[in-house]
């Protein structure tokens, strides 16, 4: 697959729940090259993943019901460590620390872990 045709299917479908190839549920956040291939980069709530643009995954928005598609996002809101209604905050003190949280968060996880790793593409932190 062509370096233009991953970048069109990430703009389609960044920040969405997606089944990856080994068949669990989380969200694409960017397209990153390890040296060797392109690969989606994927986000579960506390970490990331990579995985060959070789391999496809399966889109869920506007595929399956839409109230268990936005149940997704509730529940990523709840408690994925990139947002900052993690935990449901309930005093201005808690919503202040969680953002405190989120952006730590988001600053170790804009370099990629593996050394000679980089992003192609922004990091998007937004669910869609």
């Amino acid at each position: 697959m062509s370096k233009e045709l991953i970048l069109k299917i990430f703009e389609e479908h960044k920040g969405e729940f997606v089944i990856t190839v080994d068949d669990k549920v989380m969200r694409l956040i960017a397209v990153g090259d390890d040296g060797y291939d392109y690969c989606w980069v994927y986000w579960d709530g506390r970490d990331t993943y990579w995985h060959s643009c070789v391999g496809s995954f399966i889109v869920l928005k506007n595929k399956i019901d839409e109230n268990d598609y936005n149940n997704l996002i509730r529940m990523a809101k709840l408690n994925h460590y990139d947002q900052a209604d993690i935990y449901n905050p309930k005093t201005e003190e808690h919503k202040k620390i969680n953002l405190i949280m989120v952006e730590r968060v988001k600053q170790e996880f804009s370099t990629p872990k593996e050394e000679g790793s980089e992003y192609i593409t922004e990091l998007c932190w937004k669910i869609n």
